[in-house]
């Protein structure tokens, strides 16, 4: 056998041989672009202007001993707020005209049933004993039916407007209008139009305030003292008829008032004057709180019922702490634009 001498073949390089290096590379390359072309991969960005998610600061404004005469401070307090619905009106008639006229439909409706049913009654008998026709019994009943249903629909308006069956009943007993307990007396009326929405609270004997254009200083109380049947289809309102205490008889009908109606018992809530609150630019409502009477704090607040000069505080304060209660603008002016001494 002939031993035949390898072929001599130029060696390939190794491929898994280079990968170290190529990666080293690659990694190197990778690292110098992540880090910012040249700054280490973990610094800090540099600083700059863009948004922060820091909470901003509160406004302070310090005042001097000259421009501390400009405001008054105080306590935060309590106020008893009335739960009222508000509604337009008008001064009414001492008595309703449009019950008035009902009344003295029903009146005469009774009277009328009254005299047909017992000239029924007495044809009946007649026709029992031939004194009348078929015919003649046949047109009582038809007018004893007619005043029937003549009756129904008066009384149908009349409790429309606010009568019972009970006041009705005890009208045509005594045989003259206005017998119930809604009669007309000294006192004078108020018809008041409560908004559609608020009707299901309004209730007999409720609490009623009355403020008229002609005495705009003076406030009339009185109550509920009837609630109308039915809504106007076209304002969406009910009628409620309120009696007032005139003790100088200054009332005319046709004033226009502003009627508020107690819907509820009051309220006990933290309060601070209307002057101590500001209503910024972005409809936010703000107070200045003060611990040094000299230094004072912006501060947020949220704000509920007003009555007679009070404003309810539902968060941003605490009962007790020190307040701006009148001058509160000012403070506002001096953070916008601060004003020399």
């Amino acid at each position: 056998m002939i031993l035949q001498p390898e072929t001599s073949h130029p060696r390939q390089p190794d491929k898994k041989a280079a990968t170290p290096a190529v990666t080293a590379v690659l990694l190197a390359v990778g690292t110098f672009l992540l880090s910012g072309c040249g700054q280490p991969p973990n610094a800090d960005p540099p600083p700059g202007p863009g948004p922060s998610n820091a909470a901003p600061a509160e406004a302070v404004v310090e005042l001097s001993s000259n421009q501390l005469s400009s405001i008054k401070i105080g306590p935060v307090g309590t106020y008893l707020f009335p739960v009222e619905k508000e509604a337009a009106g008008s001064i009414s008639f001492e008595e309703d005209p449009a019950i008035v006229q009902a009344e003295s439909t029903l009146m005469g409706a009774a009277a009328t049933f009254a005299v047909n049913s017992n000239e029924l009654a007495r044809a009946r008998v007649l026709y029992d004993t031939n004194g009348v026709s078929q015919r003649e019994l046949e047109q009582a009943t038809a007018d004893a039916q007619t005043a029937g249903a003549a009756l129904q629909a008066a009384r149908d308006a009349l409790r429309a407007l606010g009568r019972t069956d009970a006041e009705m009943d005890s009208m045509i007993a005594a045989g003259r209008i206005g017998s119930g307990p809604d009669a007309p007396n000294p006192t004078q009326w108020v018809l008041a139009n409560v908004l559609e929405s608020d009707s299901p609270l309004i209730q007999v004997g409720q609490p009623v305030k009355v403020k008229v254009m002609a005495f705009p200083d003076r406030t009339l109380e009185g109550k509920v003292s009837r609630i109308y049947a039915t809504v106007d289809p076209n304002l969406h309102r009910l009628a409620v008829r309120c009696e007032v205490d005139d003790p100088k008889d200054e009332l005319r009908p046709g004033m226009l008032a502003n009627i508020a109606i107690q819907v509820s018992e009051p309220v006990e809530s933290i309060a601070i004057p209307a002057s101590g609150v500001v209503r910024e630019g972005d409809g936010t409502m703000t107070a200045w709180v003060t611990t040094d009477r000299r230094h004072f704090t912006q501060r947020i607040i949220e704000t509920g019922m007003r009555a007679e000069g009070q404003v309810e505080i539902l968060n941003g304060l605490q009962h007790g702490e020190l307040v701006v209660t009148d001058g509160a603008i000012f403070l506002d002016n001096m953070l916008q634009a601060p004003v020399d001494d």
